[in-house]
């Protein structure tokens, strides 16, 4: 009986990191993708300093990889601010699809998400 009581007690710390690290995964991931919708001008330093600590990248590869990651940052930008009016369009009808095929009390649901989501979905609507 000591036996599978210590098994249990091992097995429920291990359930219990499993879940933590789950949880505390989707918190971050969910912050740094917001983050970067919200902040996009954020993207290209937080690539730039990965690449040349994981890289290891001379003074030179720097200067290279800034101009090459800075052209492609103006030409996103570009299909960003072309594109955007059709995926508030989309995302409008989605939200509108959404909300028809609800009851009505997933529809306050659906709604208390969408206000918890606000700053993320305007971002995504708004941006320039």
């Amino acid at each position: 009986m000591k036996n599978f009581k210590s098994l249990l007690l091992v097995a429920l710390v291990f359930l219990a990191g499993v879940i933590a690290g789950v949880v505390g995964t989707r918190i971050v991931v969910r912050h740094i993708v917001g983050e970067m919708v919200l902040h996009p001008e954020s993207v290209q330093p937080r690539i730039e300093r990965n690449l040349v600590l994981r890289l290891q990248l001379d003074r030179e590869q720097r200067a290279q990889m800034h101009v090459i990651l800075s052209n492609a940052h103006t030409q996103l930008e570009s299909l960003r601010h072309e594109y955007r009016p059709q995926m508030v369009l989309v995302l409008s009808n989605a939200n509108a699809q959404i909300t028809d095929i609800l009851t009505p009390e997933q529809q306050v649901r659906f709604q208390r998400w969408k206000e918890r989501n606000r700053p993320l979905l305007d971002a995504i609507r708004q941006h320039p």
